[in-house]
This record gives structure tokens, C-alpha cells and sequence, in this order.
């Protein structure tokens, strides 16, 4: 584990991100499964002691409501990261996603001024408002997360993988480089210059550094200078 940062609506996990489709869709699932199960122990009690029901009426519908919003498929709630680990265009995917996050919270903060007339409900216009700030601002290591780091970085080793150089310009977009990465080879890309002439190497754990660190919209020759 990396980092964990707590925001209104839950929290964001950093581990390097190097898991496969399963294990990406568990991940999204432990939120919302911790919620359901807290709901279903809360429905319990009440039948064994039926008194409890007005001191945890709002418990219970706190993790039903958390539940089933961030399982909504919308960047970046849980609900948009089982929909990428699903996808094969993450990077389509992940635009999509974005505008359905934005739409999403434009309605919660309409919903929530709305309550102006009968009585203001500042919890839903703080959870537009965040939403809209995580779909618009969506960090660089999220959005490489759900648009690399899914597979391409993990190695099938129990079924042999085939290391392979590829000969690349260094005029390149770091997100050009993406079509290349799979899970059955271990790519070496060989930085060439106008002439041909190799000038740097970039394997792949140092283009995940750099996916991390730069904008993918950046050539391989802005990012290379930078670095030196």
C-alpha cells in the first residue's frame, strides 16, 4: 500500500495498481460489499432486539445510500472502476465515465439547491460538488491506473512471456505507447532520434514511472529532457 487519501464520499487506495481484471473488479466490490454487509448485520439486529430499530434506522440506510452511489458507473466512484476492469478501450472508457460523473453531480447540486424551497440539504450539494471535482480533476495516477495499469502491466509468467524490443521516435505521445503493452510480452522501447540512432531505453517499469509523473498528451523527447 502506497497512499490512502479519505475524501467525503470514501476513499482512494494507492498500491502500484499492478493487478489484473479480478482482482481490480474485488477491489471496487470491497467498499460496497462492506456497506451491504453492515446493512444486513444492522436488518438483523432488529429482529433480535426490535427496540435497537430507532437508534439504527439511519445507520442502515447511510450504508444502503453509500452503497448503491458508489457503485454507480461513474468516475471515479467504484462503480467506474468495475467498468474499466471489464473494458478493452480503457481510454474511451474512462472519457465516458467522466462525462456520466459530471452529468451525475450537475443533478446532485440541481437536487440539492432545490431543497432550498423546503429545507437546504448542505450533504447533497458537498457530495455534487466533490463528485464534480473528482470527475473534472481526476489525478494523473488514477487515470493511468484505470487506463494502463489494469493488465498491461501484468505478466502472465506460468505461461512463458516473450521479451520484445520496439523501436520507437522519440516525437511519440506517451498514450501511443499504450497499444503496445500486453500481458504476453515484456516491452523494451528503444528511443530513436530523426536519423535512427538509438538515444535512450525505456522498459516498462520506467514508462509506469512516467505515466504516473507526466501527462500522457507529452512526447517521449519533452519527457526524456526533462528527466536528465
Amino acid at each position: 500500500m502506497a497512499k490512502i487519501t479519505l475524501m467525503p464520499y470514501g476513499a482512494m487506495i494507492y498500491g502500484g495498481e499492478k493487478f489484473n481484471r479480478k482482482e481490480g473488479i474485488v477491489i471496487a466490490l470491497a467498499g460496497p460489499i462492506c456497506n451491504g454487509v453492515l446493512a444486513l448485520a444492522t436488518f438483523a439486529l432488529w429482529w433480535l432486539l426490535p427496540e435497537s430499530y430507532v437508534y439504527t434506522q439511519d445507520f442502515l440506510n447511510s450504508n444502503l445510500t453509500l452503497m448503491c452511489f458508489n457503485l454507480l458507473p461513474c468516475f471515479p466512484l467504484d462503480g467506474s472502476r468495475i467498468v474499466l476492469s471489464l473494458c478493452k478501450d480503457k481510454i474511451k472508457a474512462l472519457k465516458i465515465l467522466k462525462i456520466v460523473g459530471i452529468i451525475l453531480s450537475l443533478i446532485i447540486i440541481g437536487l440539492g439547491l432545490a431543497t432550498l424551497f423546503v429545507t437546504f440539504n448542505i450533504s447533497i450539494v458537498n457530495i455534487g460538488v466533490f463528485l464534480l471535482i473528482g470527475a473534472i480533476f481526476g489525478g494523473q495516477k488514477e487515470e493511468y491506473s484505470c487506463i494502463a495499469g489494469r493488465l498491461s502491466f501484468v505478466k502472465n509468467y506460468k505461461k512463458g512471456v516473450l521479451a520484445r524490443d520496439i523501436y520507437i521516435s522519440r516525437e511519440t505521445k506517451i498514450f501511443e505507447l499504450f497499444r503496445f503493452l500486453n500481458r504476453d510480452y515484456l516491452t523494451t522501447f528503444i528511443v530513436v532520434n530523426e536519423k535512427g540512432e538509438d538515444i535512450d531505453v525505456v522498459d516498462e517499469d520506467k514508462l509506469h514511472g512516467i505515466m504516473e509523473k507526466y501527462d500522457h498528451k507529452l512526447t517521449l523527447k519533452e519527457i526524456l529532457c526533462d528527466m536528465q
